[in-house]
């Protein structure tokens, strides 16, 4: 059965209104056999060195950074009952441990009923993200300093040193975030970076573009829902 894709939005769990909005949407997809795939930002992290091209890829998530991945799988437990969840994460020491946060936060819950949970890997979270060219192209891009005006003009035109051409990346990021999804799978959270949940929205249209205060923080999410 083909599914439709209803909405896609950004989101952040830790504001109370914008869970109260997505949350009845997400829980009616999944109790009418449809999907629902939740590809967010890490939780709070130190800050990164400047130069560093691994992007932090060891660093630990922070004390609050770790609670508040918990409380996101709590609330998912609560509000959406689901029977599973499937966590997939790159292999940024920071992605997993979110992941990981997050399916112990299940647990938290203690909704009566036990809720089936993996987690895995998927590279393209990660360094393989469809949106990734050249690391040397990114870092000097970065380098130069206005990244975020830079990547504006990448959300805008659709092309930017460094990167792949927006739209086909975006086209290509959706059917492999589909692919984690199967039939006992039905909910999938994919745990991720920055530049991913932004570049996406704006390859959707979702959000043309961004300030310094509307750039997805930890834990913003875009959120597909298929019925």
């Amino acid at each position: 059965m083909k599914m439709k894709n209803e909405t896609i939005l950004r989101n952040s769990f830790g504001e109370a209104d914008a869970t109260r909005l997505l949350m009845p949407k997400m829980k009616t997809a999944l109790d009418g056999g449809g999907r629902v795939t939740i590809l967010v930002r890490h939780a709070e992290r130190p800050p990164l060195a400047p130069g560093d091209r691994t992007f932090g890829a060891s660093l630990p998530l922070t004390e609050k950074g770790w609670s508040d991945a918990q409380r996101f799988g709590t609330t998912l437990a609560l509000e959406l009952r689901p029977k599973s969840v499937a966590f997939y994460a790159c292999g940024t020491f920071r992605t997993l441990q979110t992941a990981c946060g997050m399916a112990m936060g299940l647990d938290l819950a203690e909704t009566g009923s036990a809720i089936e949970r993996k987690v895995r890997l998927a590279d393209f979270l990660g360094s393989e993200s469809p949106f990734f060219g050249s690391v040397e192209e990114r870092m000097a891009l970065a380098a130069q300093g206005r990244y975020h005006e830079r990547l504006n003009d990448y959300f805008r035109n659709g092309k930017q040193r460094g990167y792949r051409p927006l739209k086909a990346a975006a086209n290509l990021m959706e059917r492999q975030l589909d692919a984690l999804h199967d039939a006992n799978w039905p909910l999938v959270v994919a745990v991720t970076h920055d530049i991913n949940v932004a570049a996406f929205l704006a390859a959707r249209g979702v959000v043309p573009f961004f300030t310094e205060e509307t750039w997805p923080g930890y834990l913003n999410a875009a959120v597909i829902i298929r019925h």
